[in-house]
């Protein structure tokens, strides 16, 4: 670390670069924020049974079921909901993985820690 003693005009000028590189960050924080809040995602299961969305923290927002669940077992029709829920999730984490990297960046500190946050609340790979 240098350790020399600046003049007051550079100590004012780096204070000056780090208030604006913080009300930088904070403002990229704040866009991420804004847009994630946003984020849905809508999937169905393989077959077609089910047909889900989520919200950005992959909560249910809506589930709608063909008309062949009255021919399918309620063991099947739930597993296609389970099956659309899990490709929904998935869908609105690679969203949100979009957002952090387009914002604060994947590799800041911040992109990690919303990214890690984000794996334990939906699960899945990130």
């Amino acid at each position: 670390m240098d350790r020399r003693v600046l003049s007051g005009e550079d100590a004012v000028a780096r204070l000056q670069e780090r208030q604006a590189a913080f009300q930088k960050t904070v403002a990229a924080t704040q866009e991420m924020a804004t847009r994630m809040r946003t984020l849905t995602a809508t999937a169905s299961d393989a077959n077609g049974l089910t047909t889900v969305t989520v919200d950005s923290s992959g909560v249910l927002l809506k589930a709608d079921f063909s008309a062949r669940i009255q021919r399918t077992t309620p063991e099947a029709v739930s597993r296609a909901l389970m099956e659309a829920l899990a490709y929904a999730k998935q869908r609105v984490a690679e969203q949100t993985q979009a957002v952090i990297a387009e914002t604060v960046g994947a590799d800041s500190d911040t992109g990690r820690a919303v990214a890690q946050d984000l794996q334990a609340r939906l699960g899945g790979r990130q």
